[in-house]
């Protein structure tokens, strides 16, 4: 029976990587791991940088950094994502069929998104207080260049004015007296 896992590292090591993408240094991921009740702070320095430099140790914390910074990078279509599910939110599944107020563990997923913040207070009556509808909506039409397409519907006095001198113009005057002195 091997004392290795699929990563063919021992459980020592395999904490020892665990230990090292939390956050831990070289060294403390190291005592954590391993007995070092009788090593000095230079041996286990030592040994824990040449354990980080073990090919499979290394390969392993490399990986779970990986997925570590996949899990915590924050995309723009997740963003949206939360945006749309507050533009399209309806407040409607707030009930029970009873007219009463469903509690938030109650709400589906898609409700539970709207709600900013809610309180019971000590008669037990739940308040909800919902994101701002029109702020998502806001954020939804600027992301899809709603505002730019009715920019460009309405008129603009200037350039009406300048395509109805039709390059006649020859100058614009500063204000100023064109007299000489």
């Amino acid at each position: 029976m091997s004392m290795t896992n699929q990563y063919e590292l021992t459980p020592q090591q395999e904490n020892f990587a665990q230990e090292v993408v939390s956050g831990e240094t070289l060294s403390d991921a190291y005592r954590a791991s391993y007995k070092t009740a009788r090593m000095t702070a230079k041996q286990i320095h030592e040994e824990a940088s040449r354990l980080a430099a073990n090919p499979k140790v290394a390969t392993r914390i490399r990986a779970m950094q990986a997925a570590a910074a996949e899990i915590a990078t924050l995309k723009a279509a997740d963003i949206l994502r939360e945006v749309k599910a507050l533009a399209l939110a309806d407040i409607g599944g707030i009930m029970n069929e009873d007219g009463q107020l469903k509690l938030l563990h109650e709400l589906p997923p898609e409700l539970r998104r709207a709600v900013a913040s809610f309180e019971v207070d000590k008669d037990g009556v739940v308040k909800y207080r919902f994101w701002n509808k029109l702020d998502a909506l806001e954020k939804a039409m600027k992301h899809l260049g709603l505002y730019e397409k009715d920019n460009d519907q309405q008129a603009n006095p200037l350039r009406e004015l300048l395509d109805s001198l039709g390059g006649a113009v020859i100058g614009v005057s500063s204000g100023k007296s064109r007299r000489k002195q």
